[in-house]
């Protein structure tokens, strides 16, 4: 019952920060991250409705979908991506996060024309200025989509970013409002490729801020997944 309660939770909080910050008619996705979590939970989880779930390892994603195969889960890859593991994710996901430099921009074309397939992903910015995370610059970010907003081998939707961990509420809300900034200005870049349709922005302990700064799409994992 815990799983129930902790999303009922999430979702009532979500719902708050959209009315707070004078976006109660939009929506917020919510993507339980599943990647600590066996199969028996993800069940139980979509089973009280939640149908988006990720994972951050390829080949943990690969061996979900096929354990989980008689659920229709939209599976999401958060984790970062390296060009070998490409087959173990660009088959299985409904949306790819972490697409962070352009040599992956490239492998998806590659992957596009090989399958006839096309893989919805969202381009990775680099907003913590911490170096453990990847990323393109946010000042290089609006280039980028204008080298590929009409290539029809992609399906670009739009943005993700991750606030530095364990930083003060101002900087996190900083980074957010930064990236939601670069969100907006990328609407007058659509074209057939790309279109900003998804800002991926808040995490457990940062979700409700990303909210009130824009963010779409949450990704969610210990505060669905705990016991406490």
């Amino acid at each position: 019952m815990y799983l129930l309660n902790n999303l009922n939770k999430v979702k009532s909080e979500i719902a708050n920060a959209l009315i707070t910050s004078g976006r109660e008619q939009q929506n917020v996705e919510i993507i339980a991250v599943s990647k600590t979590v066996s199969s028996e939970e993800i069940r139980k989880l979509y089973s009280y409705g939640q149908q988006s779930f990720a994972e951050n390892r390829p080949q943990a994603l690969r061996d979900k979908t096929k354990e989980l195969s008689d659920l229709n889960i939209k599976w999401h890859f958060i984790g970062h991506l390296q060009t070998n593991k490409i087959k173990y994710v660009y088959p299985n996901s409904a949306l790819v996060h972490s697409v962070d430099r352009i040599e992956l921009i490239e492998e998806f074309k590659k992957y596009a024309e090989k399958t006839g397939v096309v893989c919805p992903f969202l381009l990775q910015v680099h907003i913590s200025g911490e170096s453990t995370k990847q990323g393109f610059a946010p000042s290089e970010i609006l280039d980028i989509i204008k080298q590929y907003n009409n290539d029809n081998r992609l399906s670009i939707k739009g943005l993700m970013g991750m606030a530095p961990l364990n930083s003060d509420t101002q900087t996190t809300k900083q980074c957010f409002k930064n990236l939601s900034t670069l969100f907006n200005d990328s609407r007058q870049l659509e074209g057939s490729s790309y279109k900003a349709e998804v800002l991926s922005m808040g995490m457990s302990g940062d979700y409700i801020l990303a909210v009130s700064e824009g963010s779409t799409m949450v990704r969610i994992g210990s505060a669905i997944f705990n016991h406490e």
